[in-house]
């Protein structure tokens, strides 16, 4: 829980229009904590009232989450996600790749590091030849829950590591529930985007636009997506 007490060291005790009185509650689990404070308005300090947050145990850089992109002949021709249940949903859905960044557990030590870990883990390649890692900027997911921000990224492999793939990858993290990855063509992007509701995906898929990763979508292409005032 180091970067969950590093950062409720740096909060401050006003924020907003509330002064911050006292830490009243800590329930915490395996993987986060949700701390539970009485709180005052500045301008009527007799109301007072609580407000909570979760957080991982990690703090806000609790890891890294992205997609890869697959490159042939210079060009993007493909795009890889996960898809399997989650815990918290109890349901069947789309997940990016990516993890909780636990520094120095099995050789991690840099964000870098834990991408390549979990792109070769997750797509079931150990060896696999990761052309490049653009890194995105943080993300916060739910700012008005927790205080998560973890990174995001962009990887791009080549149209021969992806023809490696194994059909039926194997996850060497016993703890992870089974999911597997799935390929796409870049063409079904705006399909895949409208049925996609994980937030790192569309966050992701943004950003590696704005950064000339991938194309604008079809309907973008030549035009100005700017408007005048006037």
């Amino acid at each position: 829980y180091d970067g969950f007490l590093e950062d409720l060291a740096d909060r401050p005790e006003e924020i907003a229009n509330i002064h911050v009185e006292r830490l009243v509650d800590l329930p915490r689990g395996k993987f986060a904590v949700v701390p539970k404070f009485e709180v005052s308005k500045i301008d009527n300090p007799n109301f007072r009232f609580t407000y909570e947050y979760v957080s991982w145990n990690t703090g806000p850089l609790s890891g890294a989450k992205g997609v890869v992109f697959v490159e042939k002949d210079g060009k993007i021709s493909h795009f890889i996600v996960l898809k399997g249940e989650k815990f918290a949903t109890g349901k069947p859905g789309f997940d990016s790749i990516g993890g909780f960044f636990d520094k120095g557990t099995d050789g991690v030590h840099t964000i870098d590091e834990l991408i390549q870990k979990e792109i070769a883990e997750e797509l079931g390649k150990p060896d696999i030849a990761v052309s490049k890692v653009s890194r995105l900027g943080s993300l916060h997911p739910d700012a008005g829950m927790s205080n998560e921000k973890p990174e995001l990224f962009a990887a791009t492999i080549s149209y021969d590591e992806m023809r490696a793939l194994p059909s039926n990858p194997v996850n060497p993290d016993i703890e992870e529930l089974k999911s597997g990855p799935v390929v796409y063509p870049m063409g079904a992007l705006p399909d895949v985007v409208m049925t996609n509701s994980d937030g790192f995906f569309l966050s992701t898929i943004a950003r590696a636009w704005a950064k000339g990763i991938i194309p604008p979508p079809e309907p973008l292409v030549g035009k100005s997506v700017g408007f005048s005032p006037n």
